[in-house]
């Protein structure tokens, strides 16, 4: 019989060729696995197509990664940063086979690196990791299923993000309007009134200051995006050079001025906060959440809705259409 049960599944045994020609032996979990498999190899032998079984795959977790790199991550704008985060999986993993590689395998190493990391880092991995496999599946240098194709990430609660007041700001200023922190000054406006992210203001060039806009080119996304600014600035701006960058890193004068003036701010945002409070004092002074999101550069709705909260409307509704609005 040429498919029969077995202690380990459904075992396929037969000679498609006749007897004498070449035995087939393969085990499947399923007997319609196994029937799939029987008819693919008797389709083949009739049309005269000789049946070679398939090499196993003894790449390992960190060539696949260098395989991912030369052929697609390099193109990243974090490539390093991308490639070196996943070779450290791969070792912390042990480096094991591709092919032999889990989802149980992932599910246990991630039990482990949460009481190292915050859940945060390990979706990271997760999704570092999971496009690593879906990317080179797609340039056909991976036939086997994703292995964390349908493992969820770990449930994060949304982090809180700071923002400062019309106060804080106005001091933030006047501390750094001193002429040796110039730079970071200007920086630290043109982020305050643009949304822009530290890096992208940092690293802006006179070519992409316009008579009342600028353009950020080196953005998050790669695509470039202009915000119109006050005259004012883009004057200030202007003045600095005609070619170029404009300011020299300015992140450390920035650090040491939050922490003169004694402000705290939550981990990890030091300089993010000023894309918070740009976009916290836009919602709420009746700013469109759409426009927004064309300010910020997210690619979805979903990151900006984080400010929705502070439109002066946000949920009205609710204190008037509820059950019970009108009855005290």
């Amino acid at each position: 019989m040429a498919i029969k049960k077995v202690k380990t599944g459904w075992k396929v045994d037969f000679q498609p060729g006749g007897r004498g020609g070449r035995r087939v032996r393969k085990t499947f979990k399923t007997q319609a696995e196994a029937k799939r498999f029987e008819r693919h190899i008797l389709g083949k032998v009739a049309v005269g197509e000789e049946y070679t079984p398939p090499k196993r795959d003894r790449r390992t977790l960190s060539e696949l990664v260098q395989l991912w790199h030369d052929h697609h991550g390099h193109t990243l704008k974090s490539a390093r940063d991308r490639k070196r985060a996943l070779l450290k999986v791969a070792e912390a993993l042990g480096d094991p086979l591709a092919s032999n590689f889990t989802a149980q395998d992932w599910a246990t190493y991630r039990t482990q690196r949460l009481q190292e990391v915050k859940p945060s880092t390990v979706n990271h991995e997760h999704a570092y990791l999971k496009a690593m496999f879906s990317e080179l599946e797609r340039l056909d240098l991976w036939h086997r299923p994703n292995p964390l194709s349908k493992v969820r990430m770990v449930r994060t609660d949304d982090t809180e993000m700071a923002y400062l007041d019309r106060h804080q700001v106005r001091s933030l200023l006047d501390h750094l309007k001193a002429k040796p922190k110039r730079d970071c000054f200007l920086i630290t406006w043109l982020c305050l009134a643009t949304g822009a992210r530290w890096s992208e203001s940092q690293t802006l060039r006179a070519e992409n200051v316009g008579k009342d806009r600028v353009t950020f080119v080196a953005t998050k996304s790669g695509k470039s995006r202009t915000v119109p600014i006050d005259p004012q600035l883009a004057g200030q701006l202007r003045r600095r050079r005609r070619i170029g960058r404009l300011f020299i890193n300015s992140y450390k004068t920035f650090q040491a001025s939050i922490q003169d003036l004694g402000i705290e701010l939550p981990k990890g945002q030091l300089t993010h906060v000023l894309r918070h409070t740009f976009a916290s004092h836009f919602m709420m002074h009746g700013g469109n959440i759409l426009v927004l999101q064309r300010i910020l550069g997210h690619q979805s709705i979903t990151m900006t809705m984080r400010y929705a909260h502070f439109a002066p409307d946000h949920l009205e509704e609710a204190v008037k259409l509820n059950p019970v609005a009108g009855l005290g």
